[in-house]
């Protein structure tokens, strides 16, 4: 696939089947997401990959955040286990912590780089992705489960790999409501 189609079929999976995505193909997503622009040449972007034995346990942790005080159906526990344990991979980005405002800034749009070069690669390969943040993420319990530490590395997402259905096309801005001169 050329990069202009890759561009255009990129789109955020929601639903995955249980389709093992190869390790190479990861390992090429990976490649291509640390060929990412940086402006500083920090080079804040880590990606780690979570065994089904790390998922079980976010998944577990993720029930607990959703249900808060009250208990979740089955149906809505349901929903969250397929939705952490259905694809094939979970990444979670991380990013390198600088305490200089503006490096920290520019880093992250580098890390935002470095996940919509993945994506890319991926959607080249047909394999679909996700990028997700939310309770979930920030909880310090998931430092914990994942082995990150949160004084060198803030998380900021979670990247679902897999096969499943795209979206429905979505209306995009015209370009020339996008586009001056």
């Amino acid at each position: 696939m050329d990069l202009l189609d890759a561009i255009h079929a990129r789109r955020t999976i929601h639903s995955f089947n249980s389709k093992k995505v190869q390790e190479v193909i990861i390992k090429r997503a990976i490649k291509a997401a640390n060929q990412a622009p940086c402006h500083r040449h920090t080079f804040p972007w880590r990606f780690t990959s979570l065994n089904l034995k790390k998922r079980k346990l976010i998944a577990e942790l993720s029930l607990k955040l959703k249900s808060g005080d009250r208990s979740l159906d089955r149906e809505g526990k349901e929903k969250i286990l397929k939705k952490i344990l259905g694809p094939s991979h979970l990444l979670a980005a991380s990013q390198i912590i600088s305490s200089d405002t503006q490096r920290k800034l520019e880093d992250y749009a580098a890390c935002a780089c470095a996940i919509q070069n993945l994506s890319l690669s991926l959607v080249a390969d047909g394999v679909g992705s996700k990028w997700s943040t939310g309770s979930i993420t920030t909880h310090e319990s998931t430092y914990r489960i994942i082995g990150i530490n949160p004084e060198q590395e803030e998380i900021i997402g979670f990247i679902w790999v897999g096969y499943g259905e795209p979206p429905l096309p979505i209306k995009r801005p015209l370009i020339t409501e996008i586009f001056r001169r």
